[in-house]
């Protein structure tokens, strides 16, 4: 069983390309023992649909047991994802948006250059925030339209102490 990095994923952008990327690069997730009944031989391991109920206000995603990333190695989000839409009427050029999703973890630690795929298919950046308890580090990464800004990782002395949510992940 895997330690989870957990924490924080923003996107930033235009907001047709953030509905782009949460309609597109989002997938179900298996359920735990669909895929032991599979890995038994048990047949293909059934992955569940994804919902998108959407209205003129907001548009939620979901799936029965959390959603998976596209293109990323056990990247999920727990629950569902609530994407309020803006008012752009009066606008000539579309605003960026940031929408940050506060449900996001990925097995051991972040791998940014899936991250920097999705952002470039996209056209949009992404800003990852991840604690990792377990080993006791943080991942800050940033990348621009597929470009990668920076993937840190941050040590610390005293995790307990020095990390601002030494509780989360692990």
């Amino acid at each position: 069983m895997p330690n989870w990095a957990e924490g924080s994923l923003k996107v930033r952008g235009k907001e047709k390309d953030i509905v782009a990327f949460l309609r597109g690069a989002l997938g179900g997730i298996p359920s735990f023992g669909a895929s032991i009944k599979a890995a038994l031989g048990g047949g293909e391991i059934e992955v569940p649909g994804v919902t998108i109920e959407e209205d003129d206000f907001n548009m939620v995603i979901s799936s029965p047991n959390g959603l998976h990333i596209e293109g990323s190695r056990r990247a999920f989000i727990e629950g569902s994802v609530d994407y309020w839409f803006l008012d752009e009427d009066d606008e000539e050029e579309p605003a960026q948006v940031v929408f940050t999703i506060d449900n996001f973890k990925q097995a051991w630690a972040v791998q940014s250059d899936n991250f920097a795929r999705l952002s470039e298919k996209y056209n949009i950046d992404i800003k990852i925030h991840a604690f990792e308890r377990g080993m006791q580090f943080n991942q800050l990464i940033e990348i621009h339209k597929g470009e990668i800004i920076h993937d840190q990782e941050i040590q610390f002395d005293d995790y307990e102490w020095e990390c601002v949510m030494p509780n989360l992940g692990g």
